[in-house]
């Protein structure tokens, strides 16, 4: 489950086609793992990312996804405004043409079997185990009043009185979720701009951070401390690719 490395939502699933070397997201779907398929699944509830190969796909897409899953098992992939899937503890590789290993058997299908399960769906591609999902506690039912016995002598004198009103405690508002999304949007600009990326999560005095390296372009850590990100080196780097990331990530954050 995601809340393992301090997330502040629920996990998520995410199915990824490779099509002769064209990504694209696709609905969770377990007769997608057939024989000229070629997917990867981020299963942030297993922290685990899955790669499967059909036995009929050809040489460069299957070299190709097996490269790609490296590579997002630790960078995650972004939906939307959320980034799924990112420093996964496991992969797991499994092509077809093996599938007479019977560990290999076993693995898919175990696979297959998690794919069957019902889910539910978020933003369309974004598949969530309903067990995860946050309830809310029902309100009471109203107590209706007991009636009050009419009294017996002729003169009433009523008293009003005016109920002192507590003063509300103030709610506390985490920032969790704002200071998650501007990593996200770091995360994000830097793969848009950049070939290949390398992330990685760490902790240090306590606070949660992540270092984002773009081979040639730029070597960062962003540390989160309250609702704020602190990123250095502040600049992201001397090349023009560094002023692209840096710029993009500012135009996403100055919209929250």
């Amino acid at each position: 489950m995601i809340s393992r490395k301090g997330l502040s939502r629920k996990p998520f699933m995410l199915m990824l086609e490779d099509e002769s070397g064209e990504i694209s997201p696709v609905v969770l779907d377990a007769g997608l793992a057939s024989s000229d398929k070629a997917i990867i699944v981020l299963d942030e509830i297993n922290d685990t990312t899955w790669v499967f190969i059909g036995r009929a796909v050809d040489m460069p897409t299957r070299m190709h996804a097996l490269r790609l899953a490296k590579s997002l098992r630790k960078s995650g992939y972004t939906i939307g405004n959320t980034n799924i899937g990112m420093a996964s503890a496991n992969l797991v590789e499994m092509l077809e043409k093996d599938d007479s290993d019977p560990e290999i058997s076993a693995e898919i299908a175990r696979f297959k079997e998690m794919l069957t399960r019902r889910w539910r769906f978020e933003d369309r591609f974004l598949a969530y185990d309903a067990r995860f999902e946050p309830t809310e506690a029902k309100a009471p039912e109203p107590v209706a009043p007991a009636e009050l016995a009419k009294p017996e002598t002729p003169t009433v004198v009523a008293t009003t009185v005016e109920p002192e009103l507590p003063t509300p405690e103030p709610i506390e508002v985490t920032s969790d979720s704002v200071v998650d999304q501007k990593t996200a949007y770091l995360i994000y600009s830097a793969v848009k701009n950049s070939n290949l990326v390398y992330t990685e999560r760490f902790e240090r005095d306590g606070k949660m951070g992540v270092k984002i390296e773009a081979p040639g372009v730029m070597v960062i850590e962003a540390i989160q401390e309250g609702d704020s990100l602190m990123i250095e080196p502040a600049e992201f780097g001397d090349s023009d690719e560094a002023a692209k990331i840096k710029s993009e990530y500012e135009s996403w954050v100055g919209k929250l």
